[in-house]
């Protein structure tokens, strides 16, 4: 007998594996955030290295201005890469309680065809059982 509910379970399914996907997806926008991230820190800590000797090459206030305007575009990516970074580890945890909703329905039905079919292969013992016992009763009724 088949099981009743075997497309809601494949359903369910579907949308456990749809989750997943989608944790994915969110997990690997945050480690390109986190490149991101190192990457600027790294220009950041490279521009301050360098500024005592890029300062003594400026002659005048436009590249003084320069080298301010450079700096501070850099601290200005990062903090929005770091809003972003947060934002999306937001949603990262968003996705990941979707996961465990997903799973926690789609374990509520495999879990009822476990039993279902624990519950047939019951039926198909005592049927066999049943059966066994009447070749046997027929067997000694004739001798």
């Amino acid at each position: 007998m088949a099981f009743r509910f075997q497309n809601i379970l494949n359903h369910r399914k579907t949308l456990l594996d749809e989750k997943y996907l989608e944790l994915s997806e969110a997990r690997k926008k945050v480690a390109s955030l986190n490149l991101k991230i190192f990457d600027v820190q790294n220009s950041i800590d490279s521009y301050k290295n360098s500024y005592p000797a890029d300062i003594l090459n400026v002659s005048d206030v436009y590249g003084y201005n320069i080298l301010d305007l450079k700096f501070n575009s850099l601290k200005y990516k990062l903090a929005e890469l770091l809003k972003m970074r947060e934002s999306t580890e937001l949603e990262l945890e968003e996705k990941k309680a979707a996961v465990v909703r997903a799973k926690i329905e789609f374990e509520k039905i495999d879990k009822l065809r476990e039993k279902y079919l624990a519950v047939d292969k019951m039926n198909r013992l005592k049927r066999d059982e049943a059966v066994v016992s009447d070749f046997a009763s027929n067997r000694f009724n004739r001798t």
